[in-house]
């Protein structure tokens, strides 16, 4: 299913909408055409639309539209207002006569209408929210509440969808809004493709980060992932090449030729990484004395220690803790800065 989804530009609109909602159907044609790379009609096309109706240029910035094949669906994207105050807003909408009839016009025709922020007060003074479920600003849900008790406001969720109209209430949440587009045109699929993409996703972040070295190796390099993951719970083992070639399952000639074919190091290299990575953390944020911290990182002769230090970071153990520590050192410290507890209890 093919669909053009027109954004309607007003003089006294937040532009941005129109402009991030290009960005999220752009990358939803890239995304199905990594899934359909012998289809060359993209699912989503758009046109910049004055009150008029009328096809505005698009700003060169912007991607161009892909064609619009002549079956396609349409959708009208309508931005919230610019506003200072609920005055103001009732100003604005006293003088957008021309986009209240397009936004009635477009929606009597079957077209979808989607809009976000204070936009809904458009749509209502459109007349086509009447009996409908619709989110609005939290900023202006009271006056908006009384003044069309006849909508059904829900302000438990970032989008509403009541059968061809989808609203958002927050400015954020125009992502979402228009993923909501896709997935209303496109599919579920898809829909989650790019929410997946496009949106924070606080698990997916998180686990993320805790596969790097899965998410950045090659399939074929099985061999390093498991060096490497070897090297990181051993970072403070007297190193051994047969040991890690061990726990690799691949004899240490093996191990250390796919190691510099993906990492472009030896896996001494990378231990030495891990241990310089270590000492920084600990010169940041403990007291730890040289020799502790050269402990922490497997490390027993001083002077090989501050080479390697110094190589991969252009500073001294010592210079390195104070451009970078955390806390104040020993020194500094003073009991009269502690809050006695009688005082720190008291409130005062």
């Amino acid at each position: 299913m093919n669909a053009c989804i027109d954004l309607l530009y007003l003089p006294s609109c937040l532009a941005g909408t129109l402009f991030s909602a290009v960005d999220v159907l752009h990358a939803a044609n890239k995304l199905w055409h990594l899934r359909h790379p012998r289809s060359k009609t993209p699912p989503f096309s758009w046109r910049l639309l004055n009150e008029d109706g009328q096809e505005l240029p698009l700003p060169i910035w912007l991607p161009p539209s892909p064609e619009r094949p002549p079956d396609a669906l349409f959708a009208l994207l309508v931005p919230g207002l610019d506003m200072d105050s609920v005055p103001q807003l009732k100003q604005l909408l006293d003088q957008s006569d021309k986009a209240l009839r397009l936004i009635a016009r477009r929606h009597a025709s079957g077209d979808v209408i989607a809009t976000n922020y204070n936009g809904a007060a458009l749509l209502a003074r459109a007349g086509i929210l009447n009996g409908r479920n619709a989110t609005i600003t939290w900023m202006i849900a009271g006056w908006f509440s009384s003044s069309h008790p006849q909508v059904h406001l829900l302000m438990d969720r970032p989008v509403t969808h009541d059968q061809l109209i989808f609203c958002s209430g927050a400015p954020a949440s125009a992502t979402e809004l228009l993923l909501e587009l896709v997935r209303h045109f496109a599919g579920d699929e898809l829909a989650q493709r790019c929410t997946n993409g496009l949106l924070y996703l606080p698990a997916r972040f998180e686990q993320s980060a805790q596969t790097l070295p899965a998410l950045s190796t090659p399939t074929r390099d099985s061999v390093v992932f498991k060096a490497r993951r070897w090297l990181e719970q051993h970072v403070a083992a007297p190193y051994s090449l047969n040991q890690v070639a061990a726990a690799s399952a691949v004899s240490s000639r093996t191990l250390l030729r796919h190691f510099r074919e993906v990492a472009d190091m030896t896996p001494l290299d990378y231990l030495h990484q891990l241990r310089v990575e270590r000492a920084k953390l600990l010169l940041e944020v403990t007291t730890l004395d040289l020799a502790g911290i050269m402990e922490q990182c497997g490390y027993d002769d001083p002077s090989a220690f501050r080479r390697l230090f110094r190589r991969q970071t252009g500073l001294t153990p010592t210079a390195y803790r104070r451009t970078f520590a955390l806390r104040a050192s020993r020194q500094r410290w003073r009991a009269h800065d502690a809050i006695p507890q009688a005082e720190a209890g008291s409130g005062a």
